[in-house]
């Protein structure tokens, strides 16, 4: 795999990793949680980043801000953070990323280009560790039974669908900054390096035709 083709696959998997981050930070799915009340048996209730969501039978959905009535659980308001800090920073990354990309030659200079994709890297995988560690603790927390202390009695909470996507951003963050991470010659680096190695080749063949020829004269 030639660098261009290494940076343009990891740059893809970054943004779909930052696209997944977007939509799982804004969906209320996080948790969702089916009340054991007798006046709501069929409601369910879903925890999001920053909303709390009532889904009746039906499939109308009534939200409230965390702000206004209820309080946000621990380990979804440092998954806010985290995701925030994640959208935040891979937005960086992928601007850097197209500043050092050698297609769009915003920097001529080649060792700036790879300070700029080690630093890339870095920031990818900063940002991919962070959401993992924060998603790994909100799914602990669902598969221990941990819930809102302020639903009341309930069911079993599961996961919902924004906290899968938020583990895809960041499994997705980690294999484009890890990407990053190896150096992989370029097209030019591969010509050049072929050369090299024949006129070194052939350069040796000559001495060793030069050093026999001698030898053969000086045995006669």
């Amino acid at each position: 795999m030639v660098r261009m083709e290494q940076e343009a696959i990891s740059f893809s998997l970054a943004t779909l990793g930052w696209l997944c981050a977007i939509v799982s930070c804004i969906l209320p799915f996080w948790k969702v949680t089916l009340p054991d009340d007798e006046t709501n048996p069929d409601d369910s209730i879903c925890e999001g980043l920053w909303h709390m969501c009532q889904v009746d039978k039906s499939n109308r959905i009534q939200c409230t801000l965390y702000g206004i009535r209820p309080a946000v659980t621990q380990d979804l308001s440092v998954a806010r953070v985290s995701m925030v800090i994640c959208i935040i920073g891979t937005w960086l990354g992928l601007l850097l990323c197209m500043i050092g990309d050698e297609r769009i030659r915003c920097v001529k200079s080649r060792g700036i280009v790879l300070k700029i994709m080690r630093a890339v890297s870095v920031i990818f995988l900063d940002v991919g560790f962070l959401v993992l560690i924060s998603t790994s603790w909100v799914s602990y927390n669902v598969s221990r039974g941990f819930s809102n202390p302020l639903l009341g009695s309930t069911k079993k909470t599961e996961m919902g669908a924004s906290l899968r996507l938020a583990w895809a951003s960041s499994l997705l963050l980690l294999l484009g900054g890890t990407l990053l991470c190896f150096d992989c010659p370029s097209l030019d680096d591969l010509s050049r390096l072929t050369v090299d190695c024949a006129s070194s080749l052939q350069e040796t063949t000559e001495m060793h035709r030069v050093f026999h020829s001698k030898s053969e004269q000086e045995a006669q």
